[in-house]
């Protein structure tokens, strides 16, 4: 039996990562994308060819079908998910959580619906994950740290412990952010900053230590 996996939005690049992931995971056949927009990217693929089916706007995943977002970026993840509610009722129950086997999730840990973790990626004590959380390799995520929906966490991020980050934020490869730090949602932390205090929601900030560089309009 040819084993399907429902993946919603796409990324010419960043949708090839997920074809690895799912193919060592649950040994995927072929993979359905349901683009949110007319003329979806095609996947890029130099070195190895996989199966997929480009489904054209419109169509649905069949009824109960579980589901993936398959393109990084909060304001990209925010707005197909909210496409896919509108139009065909999907709702976050639906999604899938993609772990890796080299990830490790402590057990008293919790992760919401849509959460990807890469391998390497660590999610200690009583951390909570939000929904469609995104966790790229060699990250980590301390003790009684909060990750708000939408976030991105790119590779090699050091999050320490009883740290809150919003929703809708991108974290930059190679940060570091320090115990007990917040920072406010929709907010860019630009790559190789250190974080040493907290950071507004709707801004861009970067630097070590961390500053703010421009603050942005609020998003609703």
């Amino acid at each position: 039996m040819t084993q399907r996996y429902h993946l919603l939005g796409a990324s010419d690049k960043a949708i090839v990562i997920l074809f690895d992931l799912l193919k060592e995971i649950y040994d995927v056949d072929v993979f359905v994308i349901y683009p949110n927009l007319e003329n979806g990217p095609t996947p890029l693929m130099p070195v190895v060819e996989f199966p997929f089916e480009l489904q054209p706007v419109g169509i649905a995943p069949p009824e109960g079908a579980t589901v993936f977002l398959a393109t990084p970026g909060p304001r990209n993840k925010r707005a197909i998910f909210n496409h896919f509610l509108e139009k065909h009722e999907i709702t976050e129950d639906q999604y899938d959580r993609i772990v890796h086997e080299d990830a490790y999730v402590a057990g008293s840990a919790r992760l919401a619906k849509g959460v990807l973790l890469e391998p390497g990626a660590v999610v200690s004590s009583q951390a909570q994950i939000g929904f469609s959380v995104f966790i790229k390799r060699n990250s980590s995520v301390g003790h009684h740290s909060v990750i708000g929906a939408f976030t991105d966490v790119n590779p090699g991020v050091t999050i320490c412990g009883n740290t809150t980050i919003g929703s809708g934020c991108t974290i930059g490869a190679g940060t570091t952010i320090r115990d007990l730090v917040t920072i406010g949602e929709n907010t860019v932390i630009g790559m190789g900053s250190v974080v040493l205090t907290d950071i507004p929601a709707n801004c861009i900030a970067y630097g070590n230590p961390c500053k703010v560089i421009k603050q942005m309009p609020s998003k609703r």
